[in-house]
């Protein structure tokens, strides 16, 4: 797509464990956008393993909103003893991917897959709310996308949190949505 596209992370179900990322229902239809992704949360309790959030993505396969295909996955112990990812056939520490810059907490470079993207976490909105712009490395350190998660402090009802993908992010959807998620993780652990 040529513009901006904001997706929103709704539905939470706690039954389940269960969200959508979706993208806006106003589109033009000409305009092509990722279908919804299922975003599933549970924990290990793996008596030999620290306790740890396992969060899975999962795409929709086709037009069919029930066949679906596991992009990626992550774990990560609560005590950050232990985290992993798998996304397509690799599997590995989440710190052989995900590396803070200038040992800033907020400030991060993901590579993986000859994807190479900088998330920047260190912006915080009046309402208390971390936003995270991401850019390319390449020579155009073009932005990419931001995230925007609900403030963690607010009083419910909270905003749905939103990706909003710029033109030049399209292409590493997937890389972004699995990457923030992981940011947003050890953000609020």
């Amino acid at each position: 797509p040529a513009i901006p596209i904001t997706y929103t992370f709704k539905n939470w179900n706690a039954e389940t464990n269960t969200m959508m990322l979706t993208p806006p229902p106003d589109l033009d239809s000409s305009t092509p956008v990722a279908p919804s992704y299922r975003i599933t949360i549970s924990l290990n309790m793996n008596p030999f393993l620290p306790i740890s959030y396992k969060t899975s993505i999962y795409r929709p396969l086709g037009g069919s909103s029930t066949d679906e295909t596991l992009l990626g996955q992550f774990e990560i112990a609560i005590n950050y003893s232990r985290s992993v990812l798998t996304m397509g056939d690799i599997s590995t520490r989440i710190s052989n991917v995900l590396t803070q810059i200038n040992f800033s907490s907020r400030h991060w470079l993901w590579n993986l897959h000859s994807v190479t993207l900088r998330w920047d976490c260190r912006t915080t909105l009046e309402d208390g709310t971390t936003m995270c712009i991401c850019y390319s490395t390449d020579a155009s350190k073009s932005q990419l996308a931001t995230f925007i998660p609900p403030p963690i402090q607010a009083s419910p009802p909270l905003p749905d949190p939103v990706l909003t993908v710029f033109p030049d992010g399209h292409e590493f959807f997937d890389h972004l949505l699995i990457s923030c998620l992981i940011i947003e993780r050890m953000l609020t652990m």
